[in-house]
């Protein structure tokens, strides 16, 4: 764990590294510390929580899964190909039904500033398996279907994310990728991550949206007002680089299908030729 932290903060810039970026980083380690308590001892949800995570333990073994991100690209591709596939969306996909009727088999969102706190009424809704942060769950009804994911500061990536939390890479992408790890599948495939975002602000920057941003599959993703971060593209890539190693020790494959997406840790692969 600690030789991933090092090797992480080896890929910072200097003008990565602000005083406010580490006190806010060093809050909230210290904010999540009942949060870690919580997830670690015998409480009766804690306990009901990972009974219910562990069902999903190679539930899909051997079989292939997409995992659809929110990049405008998405604009670009046939839905109707992932019609009989299985398929781990993010975040707001759900928006996606409103358009050509898709709607993922599993959705994964951790994001508590810019997701589970703006749009905690659209989530709890969904009647699709969920995972969601354990550090907001007592903003949801926690109905069956929904399930509650630690994840730590660390990017090490976690093979069972039942007994250990996940790995942090600064993207809910990372997340879905561990999850597609834990749930057995052989073959990963990545659709709609562009890698791309239309601000020059510093990785982590807090941003009020104008209500008209091109970052999504659909405009007015965020409406005007609402906050959402710059990306922070060197800590994903370096944990995309931990999930990638994790396949391939594992003798399982991860590759690219976005339509031009700018992401360059992953194989490419054309996204029609997988059908």
């Amino acid at each position: 764990m600690r030789i991933n932290a090092l090797e992480r903060l080896k890929t910072l810039e200097s003008k990565d590294i602000t005083f406010d970026r580490i006190i806010r980083a060093t809050l909230r380690r210290l904010g999540s510390i009942p949060q870690y308590i919580y997830w670690s001892l015998p409480f009766r949800f804690t306990i009901r929580n990972k009974e219910r995570i562990k069902t999903f333990s190679r539930i899909h073994e051997g079989k292939r899964c997409f995992i659809i991100a929110n990049g405008p690209s998405l604009n670009s591709i046939d839905f109707s190909l992932l019609k009989n596939e299985i398929t781990i969306g993010m975040n707001r996909i759900y928006l996606m039904k409103e358009q050509n009727g898709f709607i993922p088999s599993y959705l994964v969102c951790i994001d508590k500033k810019s997701q589970l706190l703006q749009f905690s009424d659209d989530y709890d809704r969904l009647e699709i398996p969920v995972f969601f942060n354990w550090d907001l769950r007592n903003l949801f009804s926690k109905k069956p279907n929904q399930h509650f994911i630690k994840s730590k500061f660390n990017p090490k990536f976690s093979t069972d994310i039942n007994n250990e939390p996940m790995g942090n890479g600064k993207t809910v992408t990372y997340a879905c990728i561990q999850l597609a790890y834990y749930m057995g599948f052989k073959e990963v495939y990545l659709v709609g991550k562009d890698h791309s975002y239309t601000t020059n602000e510093k990785a982590g920057t807090g941003i009020q949206s104008t209500g008209s941003e091109s970052n999504h599959f659909i405009k007015g993703y965020y409406e005007k007002g609402q906050r959402w971060d710059a990306p922070d593209y060197k800590s994903e890539e370096f944990a995309y680089n931990l999930a990638r190693k994790a396949f391939e020790y594992d003798h399982r494959i991860i590759r690219d299908a976005t339509h031009k997406g700018k992401l360059n840790v992953f194989e490419k692969i054309d996204y029609d030729n997988l059908f």
